[in-house]
């Protein structure tokens, strides 16, 4: 007997693609939920490539707890994909209204997302750290 629903088709696991889309809308949201679901459990993130990996995929979504609670205006919007395979870079900005400034601070950055049997195995994520500090961070 077959395992497979009605009319024989089984649900195709989504894309590297798709769960990059749906990891940033999650961060963007703020859903800690709809993040953890994009996870395989042995799933690891660096911020960028030379720093230590913060794994499994629990101590991610705290990382990104933080995060969010650091920035609690900032907007993450995907701008761009480019798939292939298993495989995801994202082009996203990170962008927050600085009051203080009367302007919008605004960081583009990109992240490598690589995926396994419907879920995110690896993040890695590359930006312009110097001038990230320097936007978010030194408000000059």
């Amino acid at each position: 007997m077959s395992e497979n629903p009605p009319g024989g088709m089984t649900a195709a696991a989504p894309t590297a693609e798709a769960l990059a889309r749906e990891f940033f809308s999650a961060l963007d949201a703020r859903d800690p939920r709809r993040l953890r679901a994009t996870l395989a459990d042995h799933a690891n993130f660096r911020a960028l490539p030379h720093l230590d990996p913060v794994r499994p995929a629990d101590e991610i979504v705290a990382y990104f707890g933080t995060v969010v609670s650091s920035y609690p205006t900032a907007r993450w919007e995907v701008t761009d994909v480019i798939a292939d395979g298993d495989r995801a870079a994202v082009l996203f900005v990170v962008r927050e209204y600085a009051p203080r400034l009367g302007r919008e601070r605004l960081a583009e950055q990109v992240a490598i997302v690589r995926a396994a049997d419907g879920q995110i195995v690896n993040v890695v994520g590359y930006y312009d750290s110097a001038e990230f500090r320097r936007l978010f961070w030194d408000e000059g």
